[in-house]
C-alpha cells in the first residue's frame, strides 16, 4: 500500500469518534449501541496503528519514534494533571507525588484519565511486532507464519482472567493489582490485530474494501453477532468472553469500518474529508475527550437531567473541545507540540 491512503484516514476518524462515544454514558441508555462499539473499536485502533509498521526499521529508530509519539504524551499529561492539582490546591504535594508514582504502573485504574492505558501498551506492541518479524522472517512457508499469528490471540487471552485483578503480598501486606504493568498482559492480543493489519495491507488487494459484497457481508456478520450473541468485550478490564467469537466479531468490525470508509471516500468526499480531519487529530481527541465529557456531563445533569441530550452535548464537546485545545495550545507551540509527537522543539543557538 502507498504511504498515504485516504480511506485509512477516514477510518481513523470514524474510530476516534467511536472511542469518544463509547466513553460517554451511552451504556445506560443504549446498551446495544455500546455493545456494538466495544465489539471492535479497540481492535480497530490496534489494527490501524499497525498498517504502516515497518519491521525493517532499525530497532533504536523504532523505539525512539514510538517513545516520542506515545510515551512522551503520556508523561506530559500525567505531569500536567498532578501539577495542576497541586498548583490549585486540589492535592497536597505528598498526595500528588503518591498518585504520580502509582500512575507509573500505567493501567487504567492507576491513571487519572483511564483511557491513557492504550498508549504504553501500543508502545510495547510495536516492540513485540519488531521481534515477531525478526524471528519469523527465516520461515519460508507463509502458512507457518500465519499459523503462528492466528494462535497468538488465543494464547493472549489465557492469562486475562488472572491478571484483572490479582493479589501480591509484599512485606506482609497484601496488595491488589489491576493488569500487568503497562498492560503487558494485552500485548499478544493487541499485537495480533497490529500485525494482522500489516499482513492484510501486503496481501489483500485494495479492491477488496471497495467491493460492496465485502461491505454488506462484513456488516451482516458484525450486526448479526452483536444482536444475537452475548459475548461482551472490554479490553481495558480484560473482558474477552470468547476468544474465537470475539476475534471474528472484531475482524468483521474492522473490515466493515474499512469498507465503509472506502464507500465514503468514493461517494461522499466531503464527509470523507471531515472524518479524515478528525483522524488527523486522533491523539489530541483521544487524550482530552474523557475528562471533557465528564466535566460537561457533570455541569449539565443538575440542570437538564441525565438523558440523550446530555449524552449528545457531552459527545460533541468531547470531540470539538480537544480540537480547540490542539489548535490553540499544542500546534502553535513547538515546545508543547514536541511532547505530543509533533517533532522536536527548536533548539536555541548558542550566543557564544
Amino acid at each position: 500500500m502507498p504511504k498515504r491512503i485516504h480511506y485509512i484516514d477516514i477510518a481513523k476518524g470514524i474510530g476516534i469518534l467511536l472511542v469518544v462515544l463509547g466513553h460517554n454514558d451511552l451504556n445506560a441508555y443504549h446498551p446495544m449501541l455500546h455493545r456494538f462499539i466495544y465489539a471492535f473499536h479497540m481492535p480497530l485502533f490496534f489494527f490501524l496503528s499497525g498498517i504502516f509498521f515497518n519491521p525493517e526499521r532499525p530497532f533504536k529508530t523504532l523505539v525512539k519514534k514510538r517513545f516520542e509519539g506515545l510515551i512522551k504524551p503520556l508523561i506530559f499529561i500525567i505531569l500536567f494533571i498532578y501539577g495542576v492539582f497541586f498548583f490549585f490546591g486540589k492535592m497536597s504535594l505528598v498526595t500528588a507525588g503518591s498518585r504520580l508514582l502509582k500512575s507509573l504502573y500505567m493501567t487504567g485504574p492507576y491513571l487519572n484519565w483511564g483511557q491513557l492505558w492504550f498508549l504504553p501498551v501500543l508502545f510495547l506492541i510495536n516492540i513485540y511486532a519488531y521481534f515477531f518479524y525478526k524471528f519469523t522472517k527465516p520461515i519460508s512457508k507463509n502458512w507457518v507464519r500465519w499459523a503462528i499469528l492466528l494462535i497468538t490471540p488465543w494464547i493472549g487471552t489465557l492469562p486475562l482472567p488472572y491478571t484483572w485483578t490479582f493479589d501480591v503480598e509484599i512485606l506482609g501486606k497484601s496488595l491488589s493489582f489491576y493488569g500487568l504493568p503497562a498492560s503487558l498482559d494485552l500485548v499478544l492480543l493487541g499485537g495480533f490485530y497490529f500485525i494482522l493489519a500489516r499482513e492484510i495491507s501486503r496481501h489483500v488487494p485494495e479492491d477488496f474494501f471497495t467491493s460492496k459484497i465485502t461491505f454488506l457481508s462484513s456488516a451482516a456478520i458484525l450486526f448479526g453477532m452483536v444482536l444475537t450473541l452475548d459475548i461482551p468485550v472490554d479490553m481495558a478490564i480484560r473482558l474477552y468472553s470468547s476468544p474465537i467469537l470475539n476475534t471474528i466479531e472484531a475482524i468483521a468490525g474492522i473490515i466493515f469500518t474499512l469498507s465503509l470508509s472506502r464507500q465514503i471516500e468514493l461517494n461522499l468526499p466531503k464527509l470523507g474529508n471531515l472524518f479524515s480531519y478528525f483522524g488527523s487529530l486522533t491523539m489530541s481527541i483521544f487524550i482530552f475527550h474523557l475528562p471533557i465529557q465528564e466535566m460537561v456531563n457533570g455541569k449539565l445533569v443538575p440542570h437538564i437531567g441525565q438523558n440523550d441530550l446530555t449524552v449528545l452535548i457531552a459527545f460533541v464537546s468531547g470531540v470539538l473541545l480537544p480540537i480547540f485545545i490542539h489548535k490553540l495550545f499544542i500546534a502553535p507551540n513547538p515546545n508543547v507540540g514536541a511532547w505530543f509527537g509533533m517533532g522536536s522543539a527548536p533548539h536555541k543557538e548558542s550566543s557564544s
